[in-house]
């Protein structure tokens, strides 16, 4: 049990960035972190699969960034994550004992594939309670791929049930009636909802942050919680490999042969083409690539994640795309 004696009680906003696959929830958090000026914050950063890609992906906040190990941050890792949480609220704790600035805000991004309830009610049902408030819920909705089929996933619902602020994103890739349509079936889905339109994950921070939108009550038991997401078949498929790969190859990969199941890619990738480390993401057939230098030695780092993917199949066909 954790606990913060006397001028040192205070409680931490939680901010949950949440939201289904490739929808832009990295993206909102980078441009987060970069818009915080000096407000130090601990960002949690769920990853769904075996290799971490979203850490390499945000900009790096001193030692207060905590990837959390393989799974739904919501069941699996959900004791990891509480251990990781107590670890950094101890931290935050010798800090303000020593004199130094504490922590004053903290954001858990989930995986795409994560129903938000159970996280919420970690927040209140454990010594949390006396040391955070849910501050929000934020969903992040990709207005271009984002359709009634997506209700189909039962995690992708809840997403919507559960987020106090619904975000728009990929506005500019779509025209006005289509947002309109969207809003009105967002809004059938949860009146109380607010919506906010954006575009490349830019959104005015007073509109998302120190908000306090969060109803303070959770009339559901844990045990209601929806069954675990691989019940709906989700899976993610890593591949590693010490070669790198033939553009060509890859490209073609892309264009004619990666499954219409994977959902959502994402990578650091190395060609024999380019000096380069590529930053690769994919969301729907939608992919792009931002090149840096290499801090390391190079290497191939991919995730794919979807629904019943044949992940022998996979791997084969990213083998035959390397050297």
């Amino acid at each position: 049990m954790l606990s913060l004696p006397g001028q040192f009680e205070k409680r931490l906003p939680v901010t949950i960035i949440t939201g289904f696959l490739g929808s832009g929830k990295t993206t909102l958090l980078n441009h987060l972190l970069g818009h915080l000026a000096d407000r130090r914050v601990a960002v949690f950063v769920n990853e769904f699969g075996a290799i971490d890609i979203d850490s390499q992906i945000l900009v790096t906040v001193d030692e207060d960034i905590v990837a959390l190990s393989n799974g739904c941050v919501c069941c699996q890792v959900k004791e990891d994550f509480l251990r990781a949480l107590r670890r950094v609220l101890a931290y935050d704790y010798m800090q303000v004992a020593a004199g130094k600035p504490g922590l004053e805000a903290i954001l858990l991004e989930t995986s795409g594939v994560a129903d938000p309830y159970p996280i919420m009610l970690t927040f209140r049902v454990s010594e949390l309670w006396s040391l955070t408030r849910l501050d929000a819920v934020l969903t992040v909705v990709d207005a271009e791929t984002f359709t009634a089929e997506h209700f189909h996933s039962r995690t992708a619902l809840s997403q919507i049930q559960h987020g106090d602020i619904i975000l728009l994103n990929k506005t500019d890739l779509v025209d006005e009636e289509h947002l309109n349509r969207l809003e009105a079936e967002i809004n059938g889905l949860k009146s109380q909802a607010r919506v906010l339109r954006m575009s490349h994950g830019q959104v005015p921070l007073p509109s998302v942050l120190d908000v306090n939108l969060y109803a303070d009550a959770l009339s559901e038991s844990v045990s209601s919680a929806p069954p675990h997401l691989s019940n709906e078949g989700f899976a993610a498929v890593s591949f590693e490999s010490d070669r790198p790969f033939v553009l060509k190859k890859f490209q073609q990969f892309l264009d004619y042969q990666i499954p219409t199941e994977v959902f959502r890619a994402k990578g650091v990738l190395w060609f024999a083409e380019s000096p380069h480390r590529h930053l690769f993401q994919l969301s729907g057939k939608r992919s792009q690539f931002q090149d840096e230098s290499w801090l390391h030695s190079p290497h191939n780092q991919l995730v794919c994640i979807g629904r019943n993917l044949d992940s022998e199949q996979l791997q084969d066909q990213l083998h035959y795309c390397l050297v």
